[in-house]
């Protein structure tokens, strides 16, 4: 009887101990879960300040920029991006911005994507070649080439159009490059 007494008891306590060190464990996972949200509160206020802006508002990288507006003045032909037209704006990316194919493609269809929802085209270069225009990291012969680039897009497709031209001339005024 005793012996039944002891292994009772014995089982309680440890029973009672792993209940305590169960509750330890829950209440230490609590505090890395909180641990962890401090530590992406930086990112996700930075995140709710951009969803306050949209589109264009977003854009600060000029290789971003010079990727949509070259993928604007395609568009300006009219009808959707041509195969041609693709391949021209990834060549270029990947001669001036020394991308990869895989990363060149990538950022064209960004840029596609982005267009989407962009103002008119118009606007959209002055907005984005004043971002080229004013990049510290960029010098003259990058704003040259960059009017290179949407020269070689704007002829894909052969002559470029008179939308096409109106958008050059946009960022010519901007950059200050005379025709």
């Amino acid at each position: 009887m005793h012996m039944l007494l002891g292994l009772i008891a014995l089982l309680a306590t440890v029973g009672f101990w792993v209940w305590r060190l169960q509750m330890a464990k829950r209440g230490l996972d609590v505090a890395v879960d909180v641990a962890k949200t401090l530590a992406r509160a930086p990112r996700r206020l930075a995140f709710k300040y951009k969803l306050g802006k949209g589109g264009l508002d977003l854009i600060d990288d000029p290789r971003e920029a010079a990727a949509i507006m070259m993928m604007q003045v395609a568009l300006a032909r009219g009808g959707p991006l041509t195969p041609l037209q693709g391949d021209i704006i990834e060549a270029e990316m990947r001669e001036h911005f020394q991308y990869a194919p895989g990363e060149a493609e990538d950022l064209a269809a960004h840029a596609a994507w982005v267009c989407q929802t962009c103002p008119p085209a118009q606007e959209t270069m002055t907005r984005l070649g004043k971002l080229i225009v004013n990049a510290s990291q960029l010098g003259p012969k990058e704003v040259v080439d960059l009017d290179a680039m949407l020269v070689a897009v704007s002829e894909a497709e052969g002559l470029p159009t008179r939308a096409q031209l109106a958008l050059l001339q946009v960022y010519r005024d901007l950059a200050g490059l005379k025709t």
